[in-house]
C-alpha cells in the first residue's frame, strides 16, 4: 500500500503514525488509485459526531451522517484493505509498515473499545433509530476491515445504550460549558502569541533592512577604492620610471635655452625701440652713425 484516505479527519497521531509508514494522504479516489494501494479508513458513528462537532461550526445533520457512511458502502466494495481509526492508531509505526508489506499484525487483545461519551452516544443512539442504515454499514465495515486479532464491534448499539445514561449526559452536557471557558484561554493565550511572534518578527524585520542599507553603503565604498587604484595602477604604467630622469634633463635644457633665446630676443628688440625712438627724435640727422650702432648691437648679442 502507497496511500491512505479517510472521508473524515484522523488524529494528527494517527496521521504522523500513517507518514513515518511511508504512507500519503488522498484528498479524494479516482479510477487512477490501484485498489491493492490503497488503505481505506472509516470511524465508529459516535466518533464521527465528535469529530465534527470539533471542526464545524453548523450543526452536522442526520441526512449528512448517512452520505458519509454511503459513500465508505460503495468505496469498501472496491478496497479490500480497510481499518477503523481507532484501531490503526493502538499499532505502531513498524507494525503499520508490516500491514502495508501485505503482513497481519496483532494487536494485545486486552485492548478495549473506545469508551463514548454519553451524550455522543446518545445522539447516536437517536440518530441509529432515524437512520438504522448507518448502524448496517458500520457494523458491514467491521466484518470487512482488519481487525488485528480483535472482535469486531458487533455491540456496537449496546455499548451506546450502556454509555447514554441519562445522568451522565446531562453530566457531559454541562461539562460543555467548562470546555468553552478554557477554550477562550486557549484563544487569548494564543492571540498573545501571535502577537509577541509579530513584534519580533518587525524587529527583525527592522534590523534586516538596517544591515542592508549599511551593506550597501560599504559596497559602494568598495567599488569606489577599487575603481581609484585600478586608475592609479594605469597612471603609474603610462609612465615607466627608467625614463623620467632623460626627460626631465632634457626639459631642463630646452627650457634654459628657451629663456636665454627669450632673454636675447627682448634685448634685441629693447636696442632696436630705443634706436628706433632716437632715429625719429633726431629727424634722421646721424643716419651713418644708426647704422653703425646698429651693426655692432647685433654683433654684440650673437
Amino acid at each position: 500500500m502507497q496511500y491512505w484516505y479517510s472521508t473524515t479527519n484522523i488524529l494528527s497521531s494517527l496521521r504522523d503514525k500513517l507518514a513515518k509508514a511511508g504512507l500519503k494522504p488522498l484528498t479524494s479516489i479516482n479510477s487512477d488509485n490501484e485498489p491493492q494501494n490503497v488503505l481505506l479508513i472509516y470511524s465508529a458513528p459516535n466518533q464521527v459526531l465528535e469529530q465534527k462537532r470539533l471542526e464545524e461550526s453548523t450543526a452536522t445533520t442526520c441526512n449528512e451522517i448517512r452520505a458519509y457512511y454511503e459513500e465508505l458502502s460503495l468505496l469498501s466494495a472496491k478496497y479490500k484493505n480497510i481499518s477503523s481509526s481507532w484501531r490503526l492508531n493502538s499499532l505502531d509505526s513498524t507494525s503499520i509498515i508490516r500491514l502495508c508489506n501485505g503482513e497481519n499484525p496483532l494487536l494485545d487483545k486486552s485492548i478495549n473499545f473506545p469508551s463514548p461519551k454519553s451524550l455522543s452516544s446518545l445522539l447516536s443512539l437517536e440518530i441509529a433509530r432515524k437512520e438504522p442504515r448507518i448502524i448496517d454499514i458500520y457494523l458491514d465495515l467491521e466484518l470487512k476491515s482488519h481487525l488485528f486479532g480483535l472482535e469486531a464491534d458487533s455491540n456496537y448499539l449496546q455499548r451506546l445504550s450502556q454509555g447514554s445514561l441519562i445522568d451522565l449526559a446531562l453530566m457531559d452536557w454541562w461539562e460543555v460549558n467548562l470546555d468553552r471557558e478554557a477554550s477562550f484561554e486557549e484563544v487569548e493565550n494564543s492571540l498573545n502569541q501571535l502577537t509577541q511572534m509579530q513584534s519580533n518578527y518587525d524587529c527583525l524585520v527592522r534590523e534586516n533592512e538596517r544591515l542592508q542599507k549599511s551593506l550597501r553603503k560599504q559596497r559602494a565604498k568598495y567599488a569606489l577604492l577599487v575603481e581609484e587604484n585600478k586608475e592609479l595602477k594605469e597612471s603609474l604604467s603610462d609612465q615607466p620610471i627608467s625614463n623620467k630622469p632623460e626627460i626631465e634633463d632634457h626639459n631642463l635644457r630646452g627650457d634654459h635655452d628657451e629663456v636665454v633665446s627669450q632673454e636675447s630676443g627682448t634685448n634685441m628688440s629693447e636696442t632696436e625701440r630705443q634706436l628706433e625712438v632716437i632715429t625719429s627724435d633726431k629727424g634722421g640727422l646721424f643716419p651713418a652713425l644708426v647704422r653703425q650702432l646698429l651693426k655692432l648691437a647685433s654683433k654684440n648679442n650673437q
